[in-house]
């Protein structure tokens, strides 16, 4: 009996023993769970974070591109305003050349009846004896208003010995001529004129016909 109670006394434990026993350590699986719900939302939040800078990044580009087209849009409008204006610029100083050949034009074939009489008077007075001197003095003043006319862009149409060209020249009178093929001018009766290729007047003029001599049959 003694061996059996001291056998119980040994496998008894006193309070204190019980307190000094480390208590049973649980299970890890709650621990290796929250880590793995840890991880997942580290993952999650990475992924969304992805996203967003994506959807900023797509953002950026959808920017980009719609400031090129604007970009373009104002270059192509820039273009056609430039456009405009130069076509402007060219018409206004297109329009202004042709008022001012217009009000010359009229001006210069008022002056041309005034010119001829001119010049016939000074062939008139130079048939005259002692009118040299006097005929000085007016040529002098008729090259000054010739001047004044090529310096405008008028040309005279002075087409002695040239073929006829009925686009300049106004036949007046066909005369057989030794010195002038046919076809030919052999005098000019009243000097034509043209002011920037524009005919203010033709010239009218004597035509050649031909030698006189080749126009006769021949007596055989």
């Amino acid at each position: 009996m003694k061996t059996e109670d001291k056998q119980k006394q040994d496998t008894q434990t006193t309070p204190e023993e019980v307190v000094d026993q480390p208590a049973p350590q649980d299970s890890e699986e709650p621990k290796a769970q929250d880590d793995a719900t840890a991880e997942t939302e580290a993952e999650v939040e990475a992924t969304a974070s992805k996203e967003a800078e994506g959807d900023e990044t797509s953002d950026l580009f959808r920017q980009m591109d719609a400031l090129q087209m604007e970009l373009k849009t104002a270059k192509e409008r820039y273009l056609r305003t430039v456009a405009d204006l130069e076509n402007f610029r060219k018409r206004a100083v297109r329009e202004k050349d042709e008022a001012r050949r217009g009000a010359t034009s009229s001006l210069i074939e008022d002056l041309l009846p005034v010119i001829d009489n001119f010049q016939m008077g000074l062939a008139a007075a130079a048939k005259h004896d002692g009118g040299e001197a006097f005929t000085q003095g007016f040529e002098m003043i008729l090259n000054q208003i010739q001047g004044v006319l090529r310096s405008n862009g008028v040309q005279e149409l002075n087409p002695v010995g040239e073929a006829f060209n009925p686009n300049l020249h106004e036949s007046i009178a066909y005369q057989p001529s030794d010195e002038q093929p046919e076809g030919h001018v052999i005098s000019v009766e009243r000097v034509g004129y043209v002011l920037h290729e524009r005919l203010l007047r033709p010239a009218a003029v004597v035509v050649s016909k031909g030698s006189e001599q080749a126009s006769e049959p021949s007596n055989s």
